[in-house]
């Protein structure tokens, strides 16, 4: 069996179609939930990313140069040549393959393409939708991952065709009480909230079912690191631009950066952004290192946090990894199951003796433990801590620090361009055997001068495993799509 918190990423090259298009149907939300709402201005919020004649532009870095260089490429009236594949690529591709895959394939279904969406963009990561100006009428589905150090050279790309939607058909008709009802059957026990932050920063319920359940959140946890990194840069104990070595003490697995030179040098944005925007876990646990875990388990309370016992001792990737790998399951279990007072005992004297769990060497997994023995939370909490990350104090750029941190990934098509603010993270827990346990959405979607933010959370578990991704990414996309047209 193997343990995938993340999408791992291999060395790749595909065409494929992944999704159809689907029909946009708007939807009022009942005025009996909308009574309380009142107009304000907001604030005048900047998109991390501005497009200009519908065309995304991107910061430099890494990822986003060879991503615009590829743009480049597929210019009428290009050739790439083999010696600038060279120059670009990894020489773990087939590089005269790539060559025929730019000028044979992708120039002729792209040309002179630009971004129209943007899912992600990390310094060593990037997932956008391309549209060409002539040629079949397709959108691309486009990832491409690049080294961090060095030559930076592509390692990852994979181009899909896109038919404009995530949504199945059967979704696309559906209001909103009916998308929700039809999430809660897509698991054994979820929870949905859909909701409005109001100007005391409160969240208010729009909809919610089993919404004060504490779940299991994968990746999710990672919010409550963020919020302790913007406490230290609002106090002035960290900046954004103060260098974090990568070391071998905190490679954690599922991670994008591990196979960069130790002692490369990110900055404390670098790694909050990679940590949210494709849920690094080395990041995270650099992080988690850099902050304490003291600091970041008091951000339970200061958000809110229902059951703060479920999340304490507050444990880094490698130390839940261990929990899941490294004791049998008995001993995992009396874990679980004790008190903080053990916890914090076993955390000492056997966990963090185990070390980093990259490289990885697993000599057990424990399914249970994917829903059973991890961070969990509900629904409201995670709604009460994106408010309080959405109030973070501006002083010295801590909220800057959070604001491109939770912008960074947005995980689907059709929601960037709906906001002038979008904030996303997602989690999910994995076993090779049975599949996804776990797969946690949340979202915070804000405009300019309208009611908001507002803030969708759907926590899907199954013991079981065998959670249908795509079927929830559809479903999602319908709820999101009927916030973004919510009329009070």
């Amino acid at each position: 069996m193997t343990l995938r918190l993340l999408r791992t990423l291999n060395l790749a090259l595909a065409c494929t179609a992944l999704w159809s298009a689907s029909t946009v149907l708007a939807q009022t939300l009942p005025d009996e939930d909308t009574v309380f709402l009142s107009s304000f201005e907001g604030d005048n919020i900047a998109p991390l990313f501005p497009r200009i004649d519908g065309s995304y532009q991107l910061p430099p870095g890494p990822t986003a140069d060879q991503l615009l260089w590829l743009l480049d490429e597929l210019a009428v009236g290009e050739t790439t040549t083999l010696v600038e594949v060279q120059a670009r690529f990894s020489p773990n591709f087939d590089l005269p393959g790539i060559v025929s895959f730019i000028n044979n394939v992708l120039r002729p279904d792209y040309p002179n393409a630009i971004i129209t969406d943007l899912i992600s963009l990390t310094p060593v990561a990037a997932t956008v939708i391309i549209d060409g100006d002539a040629g079949p009428a397709t959108s691309g589905f486009l990832q491409i991952n690049a080294g961090f150090t060095g030559a930076r050279l592509i390692n990852f790309l994979q181009v899909s065709n896109f038919g404009g939607s995530v949504q199945f058909p059967d979704d696309a008709v559906l209001d909103l009480d009916q998308a929700a009802d039809k999430f809660m059957t897509l698991g054994s026990t979820n929870g949905v909230y859909v909701g409005l932050i109001d100007q005391q920063q409160q969240c208010q319920p729009l909809l919610q079912r089993n919404s004060i359940t504490a779940l299991a959140l994968g990746s999710v946890f990672k919010t409550w690191i963020l919020g302790a990194v913007a406490a230290d840069v609002a106090d002035g104990l960290l900046s954004r631009t103060d260098p974090v070595p990568l070391l071998a003490a905190e490679r954690a697995a599922g991670s994008s950066i591990n196979n960069e030179p130790l002692g490369t040098l990110f900055t404390v944005q670098e790694m909050a952004t990679l940590m949210m925007g494709i849920s690094d876990n080395t990041a995270t646990d650099h992080l988690h290192e850099l902050v304490g875990r003291e600091l970041v388990g008091s951000m339970l309370s200061h958000y809110d946090v229902a059951d703060v016992d479920r999340l304490l001792p507050f444990l880094t990737i490698s130390e839940q990894f261990h929990v899941f790998t490294r004791f049998n399951l008995p001993t995992a279990q009396s874990y679980v199951n004790g008190t903080e007072a053990f916890q914090q005992a076993f955390l000492a004297s056997d966990i963090i003796p185990q070390g980093p769990s990259f490289p990885i060497n697993f000599p057990f997994f424990h399914e249970p433990l994917l829903t059973a023995g991890t961070w969990a939370a509900s629904a409201a909490d995670i709604c009460r801590t994106l408010a309080g990350l959405h109030a973070t104090v501006g002083d010295n750029g801590a909220f800057t620090l959070v604001d491109e941190a939770m912008g960074a990934g947005v995980a689907q098509p059709n929601v960037r361009n709906a906001w002038d603010r979008v904030w996303f993270k997602g989690g999910s827990l994995d076993s090779g055997a049975t599949g996804r346990h776990v797969l946690a959405h949340a979202w915070l979607l804000e405009n300019s001068g309208e009611f908001g933010p507002f803030v969708v959370v759907a926590l899907a578990t199954n013991p079981a495993g065998g959670i249908d991704s795509f079927a929830i990414q559809s479903v999602l996309s319908r709820i999101v799509e009927l916030t973004a047209a919510f009329e009070p």
